[in-house]
């Protein structure tokens, strides 16, 4: 979640330590700070807020030298103040971190008692007086290593050694870490974004592995000290990814690529002939159906996952589970043989859907694993069995767009071939299914060339206090989808419901100061749900109707009607997304919020 930045070069580096920050303000944070060794001595300048509330600051007081760490804090433990944003320095150790340590209290305990002042509620500030501790008894090296040996929980640490000035240290478990070098210095950081730009070369550094950048070269080492040889890989994101390209806004600017999202999952993963091919999921050519799935996300990636869900069962009729990755692992699963797990991850670095993976695996070695992720350095995307690549590429808004829809895109392409293979789909049918998706690329950009009837139905916001989102089959996950999206973005409560739960409770909050989106497209039980509308509409509720019809009856009491072209099955859902993302951006617009990076959010959530 936090963003972090170490750079050790052949020039100042604070103008680069603060583009790469603002390359990485997208993950979500509360304060900043950067800390730089000139002289000896380190210099260091902190902020709670906006990235820009230090930039002032380093404006008024530059900072110099030639090595430097830089971060971005999510708060996990003590408010976002000056005092709590990192980095945290002891005498001879300047760090940054990511992530939790859990034994802080422990440690923190046992390092008063040897006469360390805490000035910090962090747990991270345990960690430059433990390596100082360590410093003073042994060689660095062994010091380092000793040190994270007493570490629990999840870390990403680079430091700056005051005795060495020429090295740039680091270590992780359980969160993202990377280094990169070019021909006038070497860098540590948390996201490839950051290093765009900067780097030509790139290397991923493992769980459980440390060491130390100079300009000469890296030593990378795994927890016994056991030297590990890795290549260097291209930089695989180019600076210009992260630009708006003439939007007001990142989340507005992906939601208008996804049109181009759909065609590149298409080229990609569909052969001329109509054949699904998945290259980096081999497995699922080679190996027999699954008898059981079970699907683990979070947040977005969950809702995808639901969608899913109503497309394997219809055609595999196989059993498919979907769980919230943070109740998954702390439950004990009946997993079983013969068990496919897909894990979708954005990021492919989401902490409890990589710890869902990693048991999996441990349980039950002998089934498979397929990650769906965006980022195919990412840890989820190393650790699984196969990869079925998001190809959306970057995603800087915080409240997911093009991630969710090319999540979808790829499931529908996933249930289409496994169909396919397991004889219950004609040819005739799959390709008629394929078209449907080619066709929905085009009646996105239809969609998105005219919004002015999303723009009106955003007034229906103005003046009220929460939402209702209603959907059947799987428009319910739709549903969950569009209210988590207006949450998330302006703030307002929403939440979203299966049509037929309506009656069991959430009728009782309906009244006239009450928006009800409800999502009625032809092919999910459209008689179903136009009955709920009339329930709704029958208690003065304002209804915001999403249809593929054509003008009938059925919307005449609709405040406001939102039509989308019609689809089949599998790209339904895909069109819907464009109404119901454009409309939670509209009413956050309307309300002055932050669209791209809303308060307490973070685009990767690598902690717990």
């Amino acid at each position: 979640m936090c963003g972090i930045i170490g750079a050790l070069c052949d020039h100042d580096v604070q103008d680069e330590l603060l583009g790469s920050l603002r390359r990485m303000e997208y993950r979500g944070y509360d304060s900043a700070g950067v800390c730089m060794l000139n002289g000896g001595s380190f210099q260091q300048a902190k902020a709670p807020g906006k990235l820009s509330n230090l930039e002032r600051k380093l404006a008024d007081r530059p900072l110099s030298g030639r090595i430097g760490i830089g971060h971005t804090r999510w708060a996990t433990h003590g408010e976002p103040t000056i005092i709590n944003a990192h980095p945290h320095i002891s005498s001879s150790v300047a760090l940054v971190h990511n992530g939790i340590i859990e034994n802080h209290h422990e440690l923190r305990t046992r390092l008063s008692a040897q006469g360390c002042t805490f000035v910090s509620q962090t747990d991270t500030e345990v960690l430059p007086h433990l390596l100082e501790q360590k410093i003073r008894q042994q060689e660095l090296l062994d010091a380092w290593r000793e040190m994270l040996a007493e570490l629990e929980g999840a870390y990403a640490i680079a430091a700056i050694i005051r005795s060495l000035p020429g090295s740039l240290w680091f270590a992780r478990k359980g969160s993202p870490l990377l280094v990169g070098r070019s021909a006038h210095g070497v860098y540590v950081a948390s996201d490839a974004l950051a290093l765009a730009g900067l780097v030509d070369e790139v290397m991923y550094i493992d769980d459980h592995e440390w060491g130390r950048l100079t300009l000469e070269g890296i030593e990378l080492y795994d927890l016994s000290g056991k030297p590990v040889d890795r290549e260097w890989e291209p930089l695989p994101v180019a600076a210009h990814d992260a630009e708006k390209g003439g939007f007001p806004h990142y989340m507005l600017k992906e939601i208008h690529e996804q049109p181009a999202v759909l065609r590149r999952i298409l080229r990609q993963y569909v052969r001329e002939g109509g054949e699904i091919m998945f290259e980096h999921a081999s497995f699922l050519h080679e190996k027999p159906l699954p008898k059981r799935i079970v699907m683990v996300a979070c947040g977005t990636s969950y809702h995808a996952a639901l969608t899913a869900r109503y497309w394997l069962e219809r055609y595999l009729k196989v059993p498919v589970e979907v769980d919230i990755a943070s109740e998954y692992r702390y439950r004990d699963p009946v997993i079983g043989q013969s068990t496919l797990l897909v894990v979708l991850s954005q990021s492919g670095e989401t902490a409890d859907t990589l710890e869902v993976l990693r048991m999996f695996k441990q349980h039950t070695p002998e089934n498979d694993a397929l990650a769906l992720c965006n980022v195919p350095s990412s840890s989820l995307a190393r650790e699984a069995d196969g990869l079925i690549e998001l190809l959306a590429g970057p995603e800087i808004g915080v409240a997911s767009t093009k991630a969710y829809m090319a999540q979808l895109a790829v499931l529908a392409l996933l249930t289409l071939f496994m169909a396919r293979r397991a004889g219950v789909m004609p040819e005739g049918s799959l390709s008629e299914h394929l078209a449907g998706l080619e066709r929905a690329a085009a009646a996105m950009e239809g969609l998105l060339a005219d919004t002015s009837a999303v723009r009106r139905a955003a007034e229906q916001f103005a003046d009220v206090r929460g939402a209702l989102y209603l959907g059947r089959g799987p428009c319910y996950p739709m549903a969950l989808e569009g209210a988590l999206k207006l949450k998330e973005i302006s703030y307002l409560h929403a939440e979203g419901y299966a049509a037929g739960e309506m009656k069991h409770g959430p009728i009782a909050l309906i009244d006239g100061q009450l928006p009800v989106v409800v999502i009625a497209p032809r092919q999910y039980h459209l008689e179903k749900v136009i009955s709920n509308l009339h329930e709704v509409q029958a208690r003065g509720a304002r209804i915001i109707l999403i249809v593929d019809m054509p003008e009938t009856g059925r919307s005449a009491n609709a405040a406001c009607v939102l039509r989308v072209p019609e689809g089949d099955y599998f790209s339904t859902p895909l069109l819907v997304c464009i109404p119901l993302q454009l409309l939670a951006y509209e009413v956050a617009c309307m309300l002055g919020t932050d669209v791209d990076q809303p308060r307490n959010l973070a685009k990767s959530v690598t902690v717990e």
